[in-house]
């Protein structure tokens, strides 16, 4: 239907007045909307600030965390520099010390040097139900020798049945190679051997003997207690 054919229905006025309703009502929609549309522009105009916000908190944590672990590593750095530097100088502490126990040793106590060689430690460490780890270290103790120290060592267990006196080649009972009971060995600066052994049942150990004999020199003997082995483990910090 015309605009025409309307106005001469409802006439002039009452189409102006429909006319009039009906643009103020497009309006009053219109308005409406662009205002609910700005209401949701403005909660997402706060939403992404607040987002913005909390994005540049976050990176002001992570750059202060960013610094610190930085100034950490520096200082751990640092540290481990001066530790190489202590380690060294430590080294050659030691090696002084080992010139002059060398020196001592063989003026004072020569039978506790197999010609330039002496048991540094033997350890001792439960493993499981009476079975045990040990380390026995031997220690050169003249670097001025030319070429490697060789020689052998054997380990024997001591104690008692009751009564009855007992012993052990503690190298078969850790499953260690050896030849007729000793072990050679060949060394630069010191030799070590770790093992496990377990006790044979109902046996009170009492000592651990350690005998080095350097090829075409002399033998040093040296016994550990099994109370002195022990206690110490319990005062140590057990190795990995």
């Amino acid at each position: 239907m015309s605009f025409t054919a309307l106005r001469q229905r409802f006439g002039r006025f009452k189409f102006t007045l429909l006319v009039l309703v009906s643009a103020g009502l497009c309006v009053w929609v219109g308005y409406e909307i662009g205002n609910a549309r700005l209401q949701f522009l403005e909660q997402e105009r706060e939403r992404y600030h607040n987002r913005i916000e909390r994005l540049q908190g976050l990176n002001e944590q992570l750059e202060y965390q960013n610094n610190i672990l930085r100034v950490e590593r520096d200082v751990d750095r640092v540290a481990i520099q001066n530790l190489q530097q202590e380690l060294r100088q430590a080294h050659e502490s030691s090696a002084d010390v080992r010139r002059e126990l060398a020196f001592f040793q063989r003026v004072m106590a020569p039978e506790l040097d197999a010609d330039g060689v002496t048991i540094d430690s033997l350890a001792l460490w439960p493993a499981n139900e009476n079975s045990f780890h040990f380390r026995l270290i031997l220690l050169q103790l003249e670097r001025a020798q030319q070429g490697l120290t060789t020689g052998t060592y054997q380990i024997t267990l001591r104690g008692r049945y009751g009564s009855e006196v007992a012993e052990y080649n503690l190298l078969e009972l850790a499953d260690v190679e050896h030849d007729n009971g000793e072990r050679s060995f060949a060394m630069n600066y010191f030799s070590r051997l770790d093992g496990t052994f377990k006790l044979p049942a109902d046996f009170a150990p009492e000592l651990i003997e350690v005998q080095v004999r350097v090829r075409g020199g002399r033998q040093t003997t040296q016994q550990f207690t099994w109370g002195e082995l022990t206690q110490e483990t319990v005062q140590s910090i057990e190795p990995e």
